[in-house]
């Protein structure tokens, strides 16, 4: 890899663990939307697959409620897999374009949503019959894109849950979807051991940057953040759709 794209490999990796750290999510979305305007998507998410999983391991146990989480939303993290399977499969057969633009779009339907900040909410007689339809369809858009947010995020934020709850089913997801995802690359031989061992290495500046962003989360105003990160995310997904 050149040094002037390993520079900004690493500083994606930093930002989008800062990121992280901060809001406790967003590590995958703002890293390949950054990533994918100079690199193939594919391989932004080989690189990111493995930061990502431990971005969500060191959350999700800090997070507590492991037990809630998976009583309450067992079926929609196991619906997940076979949309997996289904998203991977779009990913391996579509080309590079298609896969940046469908991305985008993610991007900007839901950095409008987080942006305009909106209080729909679901009613808890709902939540069983819902958690498998999201369930697959998140691992659709993860499987195809590599974001693991949508539409899970606005589904748990309309739900009448805690945020810690909120913060560790997230986790689940996103723990889990990394699991598969290192797999199938490694299967599709998008991702060999010499790759997993030199994308491994980005760890170390992830690390750095959940730590820093968790530090600094205690002094930003999150409505604030919030806010600024959204404006980010569609500016990204503009530029992914226009490029």
């Amino acid at each position: 890899m050149p040094e002037p794209l390993f520079l900004f490999v690493l500083l994606a990796l930093v930002v989008s663990a800062f990121i992280k750290g901060s809001l406790g999510l967003g590590f995958s979305t703002i890293c390949l939307a950054i990533l994918a305007n100079v690199i193939e998507l594919k391989t932004a998410i080989s690189i990111v697959v493995l930061p990502s999983l431990l971005s969500n391991l060191m959350v999700m146990f800090d997070a507590g409620n492991l037990r809630i989480s998976l009583q309450t939303f067992f079926w929609m993290l196991v619906m997940a897999i076979p949309g997996m399977a289904i998203g991977l499969q779009l990913l391996r057969q579509a080309d590079n374009t298609l896969s940046v633009k469908i991305l985008a779009v993610v991007l900007v339907i839901y950095g409008i949503w987080g942006w305009a900040n909106h209080k729909f909410r679901i009613k808890a007689e709902r939540v069983s019959s819902l958690n498998p339809l999201i369930g697959l369809l998140t691992g659709m858009v993860n499987g195809a894109t590599g974001s693991q947010i949508f539409p899970i995020m606005p589904y748990l934020l309309s739900l009448n849950i805690s945020k810690d709850v909120l913060v560790q089913t997230i986790n689940l997801s996103f723990t889990l979807c990394s699991l598969i995802m290192l797999g199938s690359l490694y299967a599709m031989n998008t991702l060999d051991t010499e790759s997993i061992l030199s994308y491994s290495l980005g760890i170390f500046p992830v690390y750095a940057g959940v730590w820093l962003g968790n530090k600094v989360r205690k002094r930003i105003p999150e409505q604030r953040f919030r806010h600024l990160v959204m404006v980010l995310i569609i500016v990204l997904g503009l530029l992914l759709l226009i490029r």
